[in-house]
């Protein structure tokens, strides 16, 4: 099974969800993949889903169809398992220790992979998360002796179970990757509770600084959401759920509403657990708290604008960093957020915002009664963020070093 000659565009392929779903690895490819087309990357993207094959200009997104598995795994399109079991060595050694379903995800996956590969003229592996991407790239990319780059997201952290039970297989894409990385220090240390230390680089994802202007007001969001002109809006931007501490902010609520007759909350982001409890708080609180669920992206920065202040009391050492904190402060709002995982990495206390003990309602209204009375600090705050957020969180300055990164594992100048 010979691979296709060298093209005038090298081959990326990058193994992660893209969009639909919320914020993380979704949205970072989405940012990433226009980088790399215009970088003179050919790239195709391995998602999660079954929504089949679509094309974007000069990208390809496959999402492959589990349910499909044993017509995937047996057909001419993409490889037998017999010829998948002869081409890879020690990755699929390690792999033979999965338990059956995750055996079955990930043969499915690599039948893709491997399918995109013999089409098409791939230098290099990238992928995302330990339990997920890691797998299907260390067979892939000993299959076809390609470079492999591996990004962890604190699965370590929120996934003990599961890591351990797929350890064999993490040890193997620790020595076999090229480069691993991860987007703070926090996660980036996580290999040490496995007992390893292998080298990781470090590399933020950046965002589209441009979007989020300093200044804006916000004004058309307020008018189409009530909220009035003069009104201290308190921001929750995020998934409805609990490990993003909503519930941490919706415990605060009546201490916040009632210390402060001029705050008014917006809660804005991707559907989740925790939406029937906010619809309660919003009948509690009629005309103070203000709900828009999966908000468009174009409205994101919008709901920055509109914001005195965000939050961002997110739970868990799974928090490698914080996309809402990074927009946040590029936009110039201040940014209360938990003192957890690697979100210390991104708001730096008493300089871009406020950091409290994670699940500490409390602590979280104090912060942010404290910044709403102090305005030369709220704004002092905000000022500072933005010039932070370009400095760390730049997406072309993000996206540069991550695409010169997968030139230097795949030998390319």
């Amino acid at each position: 099974m010979s691979r296709p000659a060298g093209g005038s565009r090298p081959g990326i392929l990058l193994i992660g969800n893209y969009p639909p779903p919320f914020g993380g690895v979704p949205k970072h490819l989405e940012d990433l993949t226009p980088h790399l087309v215009r970088a003179g990357w050919d790239v195709h993207i391995l998602s999660g889903g079954t929504s089949g094959t679509h094309r974007g200009p000069g990208f390809t997104v496959y999402k492959d169809a589990r349910r499909a598995v044993s017509r995937r795994l047996g057909t001419a399109r993409f490889l037998s398992v017999s010829a998948l079991t002869g081409r890879a060595g020690p990755a699929l050694a390690a792999a033979r220790r999965l338990t059956p379903g995750v055996w079955v995800r990930t043969m499915t996956r690599v039948s893709v992979a491997a399918g995109i590969i013999e089409r098409y003229d791939i230098r290099v592996i990238s992928a995302y998360n330990l339990l997920h991407g890691a797998p299907v790239g260390a067979i892939a990319a000993e299959m076809y002796d390609l470079p492999l780059v591996v990004t962890n997201l604190g699965e370590i952290y929120s996934h003990r179970g599961e890591i351990e039970r797929q350890l064999a297989m993490i040890r193997h894409v620790t020595s076999r990757a090229a480069a691993l990385t991860s987007l703070t220090r926090h996660c980036a240390d996580s290999y040490r509770e496995l007992g390893l230390a292998p080298s990781v680089r470090v590399l933020h994802y950046g965002i589209d600084t441009g979007r989020f202007p300093r200044g804006a007001s916000g004004g058309d969001l307020r008018r189409r959401l009530g909220i009035p002109a003069e009104a201290d809006v308190v921001s929750f931007v995020g998934r409805l759920v609990r490990d993003m501490g909503l519930q941490v902010l919706l415990e605060g609520l009546p201490e916040l509403l009632s210390c402060w007759p001029a705050a008014h909350v917006l809660i804005a982001g991707a559907e989740g657990e925790l939406r029937r409890e906010v619809e309660r708080a919003a009948d509690r609180w009629p005309g103070r708290l203000s709900l828009t669920v999966d908000v468009p992206e174009v409205e994101i920065p919008d709901c920055y604008a509109a914001s005195t202040l965000v939050v961002a009391p997110t739970l868990g050492a799974r928090a490698c960093g914080s996309l809402a904190a990074a927009e946040a402060m590029a936009a110039g709002k201040p940014v209360v957020a938990a003192r957890v995982g690697g979100i210390p990495e991104y708001v730096d206390d008493g300089v871009t915002g406020v950091l409290v003990p994670p699940g500490d309602s409390a602590a979280l209204v104090r912060a942010v009664l404290g910044l709403l009375r102090d305005r030369p600090r709220l704004a002092e705050l905000g000022r500072r963020g933005s010039e932070r957020a370009a400095d760390l969180f730049d997406g072309e300055r993000t996206n540069a070093a991550l695409e010169r990164l997968f030139r230097e594992a795949a030998g390319l100048p």
